[in-house]
């Protein structure tokens, strides 16, 4: 008899977005007033003009034989390696052949944990992205998993732990909190990985957002961290590619001396075909010149929108974290309510979807966390005032 995987059973997070989607559905039942969506952290803009123009030309380029391409490199194409080096890391930092292509972060970070033993020690965030969690359940990993509590107190930054792990998942700026770990923080960090003989895998999704001078834009920025750690970088949310699936990871020869690149080469020749050729395209295009300015005022339109949403939180005297170096703003729930209550209150009397706290972990509860993917900051603040 087909025995099922029961590490399933070890999934006991509460599973929000299917509660959401009914709560959704039965007020737009009852409502004729549109929802603000503050909830998922998809992009609101459309493509960049100069992404879309490559997306065109790499298409017509395939209907020739002297154009068309197949599958491709499992590591990438050379040509988009080669731009993400340049413009993503100056002065030789890294070498295009220590850069992964993918489909997304989400790919890269549950399936890096493929290349270690099922004894090692592995530290996640709480609250945090669910994925890093559920895949290491998934995969049988329960005894193994260090939860490292991220507090109010501690601005929602991990904070060193005083026991040996051999992994440890960040994520910086982070979701959901939005908060973003200063040189200080990531270089305490670094340390730690190189005294403890760990590896870092660093979740780099949100880097475009980053507009503090004492946040580093890359892991690589601390001495030694190419020793110890995995950057891993997107461009679904720096360029809008969240239809379109493109990102990568990073990983020094220096880290394990080579044998961390040497395996994930071999992972990925195994199980993946690689991104397509036009996606790829449309990759380095958002790396041109124009590709970047175009991309870049996007970014600026999110953080705008930060702003306003930020004000109206002011008028509320609500406390909240993140909406500065991050597209997400973590805001703290009224006292008395939980999560799910307050996610109530903004769904039903303003008509503006949030995601409830508890939905990233256990840490998460008394929170809920807005997107700023959106075009209706404005309008959110005006439905907000309603709760004065």
């Amino acid at each position: 008899m087909v025995q099922l995987n029961p590490h399933f059973k070890e999934l006991k997070r509460e599973y929000i977005f299917p509660i959401i989607e009914e709560k959704l559905m039965t007020l737009q039942a009852s409502s004729l007033v549109p929802i603000v969506n503050l909830g998922i952290g998809d992009v609101a803009l459309p493509l960049a003009k100069t992404v879309a123009e490559a997306i065109a030309k790499s298409a017509d380029e395939m209907t020739s034989f002297e154009g068309m391409h197949g599958y491709g490199p499992s590591e990438g194409y050379l040509f988009l390696r080669e731009a993400i080096a340049k413009v993503s890391y100056p002065l030789n930092l890294i070498s295009p052949s220590e850069i992964f292509i993918s489909e997304g972060i989400n790919q890269d970070c549950t399936q890096l944990i493929e290349l270690f033993d099922l004894s090692v020690k592995i530290g996640i965030p709480s609250p945090t992205y669910p994925a890093y969690l559920d895949n290491a359940l998934l995969a049988g990993r329960k005894e193994h998993i260090h939860l490292i509590p991220c507090l109010e107190e501690n601005g929602f930054i991990p904070q060193i732990p005083d026991i040996h792990l051999d992994v440890i998942y960040l994520c910086t700026p982070s979701n959901p909190a939005g908060v973003a770990m200063n040189r200080d923080a990531l270089t305490a960090w670094v340390e730690y990985a190189k005294k403890e003989k760990a590896i870092l895998l660093i979740d780099h999704a949100y880097e475009a957002f980053i507009s503090s001078s004492d946040i580093p834009r890359s892991i690589y920025d601390i001495p030694g961290a190419k020793e110890v750690a995995i950057e891993m970088r997107s461009f679904s949310k720096a360029a809008g590619f969240t239809g379109l699936r493109c990102a990568y990871s990073v990983i020094p020869c220096e880290l394990m001396d080579g044998k961390i690149h040497a395996l994930w080469k071999k992972r990925q020749s195994i199980k993946s075909n690689g991104v397509s050729y036009i996606t790829q395209r449309a990759a380095e295009s958002a790396l041109s010149p124009q590709g970047l300015l175009e991309t870049r005022a996007q970014i600026q339109h999110y953080l705008s929108q930060a702003k306003i949403l930020m004000s109206g939180l002011d008028q509320l005297n609500l406390t909240y974290f993140g909406g500065v170096n991050a597209p997400y703003i973590w805001v703290k729930v009224p006292s008395g309510k939980t999560s799910w209550e307050f996610f109530d209150t903004l769904l039903n009397s303003c008509h503006i979807l949030s995601i409830p706290g508890s939905g990233f972990g256990a840490h998460g509860e008394g929170f809920i966390r807005l997107s700023t993917f959106t075009t209706q900051a404005n309008l959110a603040v005006e439905r907000l005032c309603l709760l004065k």
